[in-house]
């Protein structure tokens, strides 16, 4: 699901298997997507977290996983506005534990995409060179103590929405108490002016037993049988 703010009024922009996330996780909030979006343009996609089981060969949003599998998430973030603050932030936390809140422990990915390094030129309402981009997690494997449900996160913003929650002055994205504390600061609740949040509901399930696939193998076998005696 992903949220925008309008207003003062949280407003449902979309939903894929749409299902609000409970309550004790706080909420994460914005007033404008239009310097960042959690999308995925260049494929048409208005969702911007995916994940992959198979080391990145295809992604997609599979909600149920099986303990074993190994888990990698991708966030796509896209620009409609250049801007001419100091990066483009993304962060991402994942309820392993699924204690109901996103602890530091919790984090999954962490990126800044400086407009320097990517921009020719800068602007409010400049059109961006680089639109489109992504950040990637490390890939995890699914245990027997991640069975159930649990969230994610994705949280995207901009620098200068980040110093402002902190009473900083516009110059401040740029000083080093701010530049090397990003990681840091940005934490999975609070209300950021620009960007976006999304949240996904995942389910992990027990590997079948070994029983359970050999009966699974003998009745396979005895269909086949049946189909070739008729």
């Amino acid at each position: 699901m992903k949220y925008t703010i309008i207003a003062g009024l949280p407003l449902l922009l979309c939903a894929y298997g749409a299902q609000a996330i409970p309550l004790s996780y706080g909420t994460a909030t914005h007033d404008t997507t239009a310097w960042q979006e959690l999308a995925d343009v260049p494929n048409n996609d208005p969702f911007g977290v995916t994940w992959s089981t198979d080391s990145g060969t295809t992604w997609g949003r599979n909600e149920n996983l099986t303990v074993g599998q190994t888990v990698q998430f991708r966030f796509s973030m896209h620009k409609q506005n250049v801007g001419y603050h100091y990066a483009d932030l993304l962060k991402s936390w994942v309820d392993w534990d699924q204690n109901g809140v996103f602890d530091v422990s919790d984090e999954v990915a962490y990126g800044e995409h400086k407009l320097v390094d990517f921009e020719p030129v800068l602007g409010t309402w400049q059109t961006p060179v680089n639109p489109d981009f992504a950040f990637y997690s490390s890939e995890y494997t699914l245990t027997e103590d991640q069975v159930g449900d649990f969230w994610l996160r994705a949280l995207a913003t901009c620098t200068h929405s980040v110093t402002n929650m902190y009473g900083g002055d516009w110059d401040d994205q740029w000083k080093p108490e701010y530049t090397d504390n990003y990681r840091n600061l940005m934490t999975p609740t609070g209300h950021y002016y620009q960007g976006e949040t999304e949240e996904w509901k995942i389910t992990v399930h027990s590997a079948p037993e070994p029983a359970s696939l050999a009966l699974l193998g003998l009745g396979m076998v005895g269909l086949i049988a049946r189909k070739r005696a008729k």
